[in-house]
């Protein structure tokens, strides 16, 4: 790939939030994980100039929604975001969204309709949130939406209207220990098998078109020489062992 038929003079901010093992703050107060290093080998080959900022979610996506040369990971692509990104590059094929609730109750969910009969607590504007509203669940009725992820697993016992979350079977251990609760105090309750949660890398509409288009050729290159597989290679024994991974050479 030829530098010179680009100017590198673009600044480029990657906004991201914590959801180990793919983002995370490590005990140094360094932001890393699996997407993490994918992003910054692809932003390290691209030679654009960029900063890195781990936010609440719902921050870091109003600013890669709104302005220019912010992009964001990991985003899950769904239909009614396709407009409002320009997609850079997939990260992971990853897995599920569950619904989770405590091991002592019976809840007798048998199909995603049997779940209106609960509250499930959800993060503002992530996959979970979208998909279930497209699936008939309503905000104050069937769902109690939270603006900080680190909240979600500790409200199903300190609020006694919460009575499901919904992730994903290899985050869900990370959000139970930052809980500072323990995995078999919960149980799975009912998986949604039609809302697949796969990450991608974008960028706000007002990032421009060549912007992206380097990008997103610079990121393909990992996969092409086996970086990525390398990185997933890293995490491997993590996702291993924390959920069901699935991996794919080549998007």
């Amino acid at each position: 790939m030829s530098k010179s038929a680009f100017a590198f003079t673009e600044k480029i901010t990657l906004v991201t939030e914590n959801l180990p093992p793919y983002q995370m703050l490590s005990k140094d107060k360094k932001i890393t994980g699996f997407a993490t290093d994918v992003i910054t080998q692809t932003m390290t080959r691209s030679n654009y100039t960029y900063t890195l900022h781990l936010y609440p979610w719902v921050r870091s996506y109003n600013l890669a929604l709104q302005k220019k040369n912010h992009c964001i990971f990991s985003i899950a692509r769904l239909a009614i975001r396709e407009q409002l990104f320009k997609w850079v590059g997939p990260l992971s094929e990853i897995n599920n969204a569950v619904i989770w609730g405590l091991k002592q109750h019976n809840y007798g969910i048998k199909t995603l309709e049997d779940a209106k009969k609960y509250t499930i607590a959800v993060m503002r504007n992530d996959i979970t949130h979208i998909g279930l509203l497209e699936r008939g669940f309503i905000e104050g009725e069937h769902l109690y939406v939270l603006d900080d992820a680190k909240s979600l697993v500790g409200l199903l016992v300190s609020r006694s209207e919460i009575d499901l979350i919904v992730a994903d079977d290899i985050t869900i251990d990370y959000r139970v220990e930052l809980a500072g609760m323990r995995r078999n105090e919960f149980q799975r309750v009912f998986e949604i098998k039609d809302l697949p949660l796969d990450f991608y890398f974008a960028c706000s509409l007002q990032t421009g078109d060549d912007v992206i288009k380097h990008l997103s050729a610079t990121m393909k290159s990992l996969y092409l020489d086996g970086t990525y597989k390398e990185i997933w290679d890293k995490w491997q024994e993590t996702f291993s062992y924390h959920g069901r991974k699935k991996y794919n050479d080549v998007p």
